[in-house]
């Protein structure tokens, strides 16, 4: 038995939190005034979706006739509120039958504790209630049991209305969920998947599940089998699985939306910088690496210009890397640039020997690296930056102040 808990609205609920507001009747909005009203707004509250407003949506386009309370993203106020609610979770579940899917969301794995409590609903209830009476927060519950159905009944079914549960029986599975038409929305399928399978001619889970499953293999690979799987309400996995996995391969990728249109020679700074970090990163990870991909996105049509290209030998020293980027960042196209990205992979140990005849590890990088590593740990990053960092374009002391984007204060 699985417990899919997630908190309603997270943001924009800790926002009135901090306010005494009740999120259920207060119109707010989490998003930064400052970028101008383009800016994203992060959460509403659901008093506001109520009315139709949607996360992801621009402040602009909320409609005049409606007024909210605009409330500026605090990311290290919102991880501190996810703190407290995974140690609420603590009291009734061991850490290893927790699997955190997100900041405002975990899987619980509730089938051993269940003799300590009167019903499943009374547990997830008590978890709730306590959530809400300490922190004010509304949480919901989708209950299965299986991973799958526990995420299917958060989504489409506890989420809906009051009291925000829901257990959704492999029984109800069938009878509710398999002719659910909008397959977009069921965990793990998306946009993307729910197109290829309507060129399939695959419309609801029920399609899904009497399909081939050898073409469904041939059009996904080894996703098409986890997919005629689920439609069928099955699901392997459990949360120690999880834990125990290891990706085969790894990436470190940085990427912003730069506050005003740069040109090609103004955006190499923040790119530059950009570049400075990610080296920092896999520095502190003690990896090299080989393969580089950057993007560059244009304000003023879809046009992006996008290119990878791979080093002569792995490394992870900034200057090396920077060298080449500055060769292939000359094929950039000239324009109004509002979109940047970097990204590494192809990965190496580095205690491990890979000096050939073009590169050769170099021990005064190292010790410069390490030595940055320490003074950002006991000063924090903006104590010791690049040398763009004084120039108009820079965005470097604004980013090292935020979390994942947005303002951490």
């Amino acid at each position: 038995m699985y417990f899919c808990i997630d908190m309603k609205c997270f943001f924009a609920s800790v926002e009135c939190a901090e306010r005494g507001l009740n999120p259920l009747v207060t119109p707010l909005v989490v998003a930064d005034l400052g970028r101008g009203m383009g800016a994203l707004c992060l959460a509403v509250s659901p008093y506001l979706k109520e009315k139709g407003i949607k996360n992801r949506g621009r402040l602009y386009k909320i409609p005049k006739d409606i007024p909210y309370i605009i409330a500026k993203p605090r990311m290290k106020k919102y991880m501190e509120y996810a703190i407290q609610i995974h140690r609420i979770f603590l009291r009734y579940v061991a850490a290893e039958d927790i699997h955190t899917y997100s900041i405002d969301e975990a899987f619980l794995y509730v089938a051993p504790y269940l003799h300590f409590y009167g019903s499943v609903s009374e547990l997830a209830f008590q978890i709730m209630k306590d959530i809400k009476n300490e922190l004010g927060i509304i949480a919901t519950c989708g209950v299965g049991d299986n991973l799958y159905l526990a995420k299917l009944s958060l989504d489409l079914l506890a989420k809906k209305k009051h009291p925000y549960y829901f257990y959704l029986s492999l029984e109800e599975f069938y009878q509710s969920i398999w002719f659910y038409t909008n397959l977009k929305e069921i965990w793990q399928i998306g946009s993307r998947i729910s197109r290829r399978l309507h060129n399939m001619g695959i419309y609801t889970l029920h399609d899904l599940a009497i399909s081939d499953v050898n073409a469904l293999q041939k059009e996904f690979g080894v996703i098409g089998l986890d997919l005629y799987e689920h439609a069928w309400g099955m699901d392997n996995t459990n949360i120690a699985d999880i834990k125990a996995y290891e990706p085969h391969s790894k990436s470190f990728s940085r990427n912003q939306i730069l506050f005003k249109d740069y040109t090609k020679e103004e955006a190499w700074i923040p790119l530059l910088e950009m570049l400075f970090l990610l080296c920092m990163d896999i520095c502190n990870k003690k990896v090299m690496i080989r393969n580089i991909f950057f993007y560059i996105g244009y304000s003023k049509h879809k046009d992006s210009f996008h290119k990878s290209f791979s080093l002569d030998f792995y490394t992870d020293d900034f200057f090396e890397i920077k060298e080449e980027l500055k060769l292939q960042y000359k094929k950039v196209k000239p324009g109004f640039i509002r979109r940047i990205g970097l990204s590494f992979s192809n990965f190496v140990d580095k205690n491990q020997n890979y000096n050939t005849i073009f590169y050769e590890r170099k021990e005064k990088y190292d010790l410069l690296s390490q030595t940055i590593q320490q003074i950002w740990e006991k000063h924090g990053k903006n104590s010791l930056v690049l040398g763009t960092a004084i120039c108009e374009e820079s965005t470097l002391y604004q980013r090292n102040r935020q979390i994942g984007g947005h303002n951490s204060e």
